[in-house]
């Protein structure tokens, strides 16, 4: 009888600690978010992501039909996959192209923004979304803005 207190005793023990060690991992932050890559930074504003995907698989193959090389299909994602400027997620896919580009050169709107504090710019993007066919909602006004910051950091102060 004492036997088997002691391994009842034991195997209480080992359960406790098990899930004391579960609790432990289970409470680790989450791992937070990879840094933004250069796609993200410098090139989603304008850019797609399957649009740049499509031009480097017509890049790959032009060069490749030069050499007289020829590339599979499984080598062809392999290479792309390693090209590092590739995002890991679609940044606000185009969202500049589909709403603002429907009636302003990109220049034009990199002028304004960085002739006019953000208050000011948020609020022409409001003012913009009221306009008959703009179709920018709510969610997009936020999204647009934020493009603007992207915008401010990739183009000269002196765009003209």
């Amino acid at each position: 009888m004492k036997r088997y207190s002691i391994l009842a005793l034991a195997l209480l023990f080992s359960v406790v600690a098990v899930a004391g060690v579960l609790l432990v991992k289970g409470s680790v932050a989450a791992p937070q978010k990879e840094k933004q890559t250069a796609f993200e930074k410098k090139c989603s504003v304008c850019h797609t992501l399957e649009r740049v995907k499509t031009e480097i698989e017509i890049m790959i193959k032009q060069m490749h039909d030069k050499a007289g090389i020829q590339i599979s299909d499984a080598e062809l994602d392999e290479i792309e996959e390693s090209f590092t400027l590739r995002p890991v997620e679609e940044p606000h896919r185009g969202l500049f192209q589909d709403k603002c580009e429907k009636c302003h050169g990109l220049d034009v709107v990199v002028k304004a923004h960085q002739t006019n504090d953000e208050a000011e710019m948020k609020a022409t993007i409001e003012r913009m979304s009221k306009k008959k066919g703009s179709e920018i909602s709510k969610k997009d006004i936020d999204k647009i803005h934020e493009s603007m910051f992207m915008l401010n950091e990739i183009y000269e102060k002196d765009v003209e």
